[in-house]
């Protein structure tokens, strides 16, 4: 990312920070950039450099990110178990082949298999 860039994607955060917090960032975008090359990973660097102005802004802590990611990994959970449920019915109840229910639903076979005991 060039310097020019990093400015543009700061936008209005730019002007909170001091320049020496904005090297910081360019320090950070680079190890981010480095971490994260794939064209795919733009969410994945967008995240990390957001973080990283967070941080130097005093808007994040890590315990904050540790709650955040707390929350996450129990709504993912949610969601899978419910995904879970959703192909188990499919089956059950809608008459879809076990491994077909599991790749509508976006869940392993295996523990489709499982929750409809047969594992």
């Amino acid at each position: 990312m060039t310097n020019n860039e990093l400015m543009a994607w700061l936008g209005p955060a730019a002007a909170e920070l001091t320049a020496e917090q904005i090297d910081q960032v360019a320090d950070a975008a680079r190890d981010i950039d480095t971490r994260y090359p794939h064209p795919d990973e733009q969410p994945e660097r967008d995240a990390a450099l957001s973080a990283t102005v967070q941080y130097l802004l005093g808007e994040t802590t890590p315990e904050d990110a540790d709650r955040a990611l707390i929350e996450a990994r129990r709504r993912e959970r949610e969601a899978y178990v419910a995904a879970l449920q959703v192909a188990v019915m499919a089956h059950r109840v809608g008459g879809v082949p076990k491994a077909t229910a599991a790749r509508r639903a976006g869940v392993d076979r295996m523990r489709l298999l499982k929750a409809l005991g047969e594992r």
